[in-house]
């Protein structure tokens, strides 16, 4: 019998094994393919063949064991255990441990680990390079990274959260085009009842000065597949109609905007609006009477076959809008709340149950307090912004067990499939456990 070679030349020089395991629905360990372990194993392969890795062979891999931690990777015979949650985790591996021969530690699983790591949301430290009024209400300011890097890559809609000098976070659309990853264009209207961010960014931050934002999050996403697209902006809801129109505009696509201001003088970003859309927006002036500006009923009874909606602006006429739409279908109507809505609906508080799985620990959330608050308190990391169920800074995976929804961000679609939760507002329905993935 032929003895086996004392140093056998390998085939791959590395291998990158990712779990693909797949438990039963609602199982409390979970598992890396619900994760998104798949699509991202297939990102990363893409990306291996595309960077020209040679002799790397990423491989598809049953149960690791490392449930709580994952979706997970391990590349031998390096045997060195990665986690890793999106497509820049993905490109930062191959790019310092494949091309750097670095760690990529806040990836890295440690042998003996049992809990994941805090990831805390990373930051941007950005120069104020431009600020100007555009209206007597409305002031502009144009953000570029200290560094000379390319800004994270963001879509029309998207919005950044800043951290104010005063030691407050507000969250601001990007206006500028999403193709341009050199600068964000914000706007920040001056409000007479501000809590405090907008009148520190209006009168203290000026050109020169450096501030540190949260990078880009988008709860109001451009359907690029739509056959038409119908914008509607008042006043400072303008900000990610605009980078919506300069999409649409690089698309080719059909839309037309409707600009609510009260007069020519009031209104923000007039030339930048104008060239995005051309011919396709209209202006109505109505000097502060909303009566006399657009109607809403009639601008809205049709719609147009396969078109979808977007509305901006004060929430009187964010209600106004959706109310004037209510036929439309469901999932056609987009718009984004950076204030709580007036409710109509008394909500009763209960103490419940949640199970954080990656933590094997379960939690009594009582009747005054929030998912947020309790799961803070027993040492598991989860960020937040508005803590008002606007933002889904907070939003957490549901496992299994029944929500009771009480944010202003997901879609219906989204509520009846159950499978997220905003941790700053909403709660298990009467009777039910929720086992979160945390």
């Amino acid at each position: 019998m032929a003895s086996l070679p004392q140093d056998p030349q390998p085939y791959f020089e590395r291998h990158i094994l990712c779990c693909c395991n797949q438990r039963p629905e609602g199982h409390p360990r979970s598992c890396c393919t619900d994760r998104g372990s798949r699509p991202l194993m297939e990102y990363l392969a893409r990306r291996v063949e595309e960077l020209d890795l040679e002799g790397v062979k990423v491989t598809e891999a049953g149960c690791m064991e490392r449930c709580e931690l994952g979706p997970t990777v391990v590349i031998y015979p390096d045997a060195v255990w990665y986690t890793y949650q999106n497509e820049d985790d993905v490109d930062e591996i191959l790019e310092r441990h494949f091309r750097k021969g670095e760690i990529v530690e806040r990836l890295n699983l440690e042998v003996d680990q049992r809990l994941p790591k805090p990831r805390i949301k990373e930051t941007l430290r950005l120069a104020v390079i431009a600020a100007r009024d555009e209206t007597p209400e409305i002031r502009s300011f144009v953000l570029a990274p200290v560094n000379g890097r390319q800004l994270p890559k963001w879509d029309a809609g998207a919005h950044v959260d800043v951290l104010t000098g005063n030691g407050l976070r507000r969250s601001y659309s990007l206006a500028n085009d999403p193709s341009d990853r050199s600068r964000y264009l914000i706007g920040v209207l001056r409000e007479p009842e501000s809590r405090g961010g907008s009148t520190w960014m209006c009168e203290n931050l000026r050109a020169g000065d450096e501030i540190t934002v949260v990078p880009p999050l988008n709860n109001f996403p451009l359907v690029e597949s739509a056959a038409q697209h119908i914008l509607i902006a008042g006043g400072i809801g303008i900000t990610p109609i605009l980078a919506m129109g300069r999409r649409l505009k690089a698309l080719g696509a059909e839309y037309h905007l409707d600009y609510c201001t009260k007069s020519r003088e009031q209104t923000a970003f007039l030339d930048e609006v104008s060239e995005a859309f051309g011919d396709s927006v209209t202006f109505h002036h109505d000097g502060g009477d909303p009566s006399k500006g657009i109607d809403l009923r009639a601008a809205l009874e049709d719609r147009p076959e396969g078109a979808h909606l977007y509305i901006c602006g004060p929430a009187g006429l964010i209600q106004a809008a959706r109310e004037a739409a209510s036929h439309w279908p469901d999932g056609t109507v987009h718009y984004e709340l950076f204030a709580s809505p007036a409710s109509s609906r008394s909500w009763k508080n209960e103490p419940f149950e949640v199970y954080l799985s990656r933590r094997k620990q379960e939690l009594t959330v009582p009747a005054d307090k929030s998912i947020l608050e309790v799961v803070r308190e027993a040492g598991a990391y989860v960020d937040s912004s508005c803590e008002e169920g606007l933002c889904s800074t907070c939003m957490v995976r549901v496992i299994s067990g029944g929500v009771e929804h009480r944010d202003q961000v997901l879609t219906r679609a989204e509520k009846d499939r159950g499978d997220r939760v905003l941790t700053c507002v909403s709660r298990a329905r009467p009777g039910e456990k929720l086992v979160l993935d945390l």
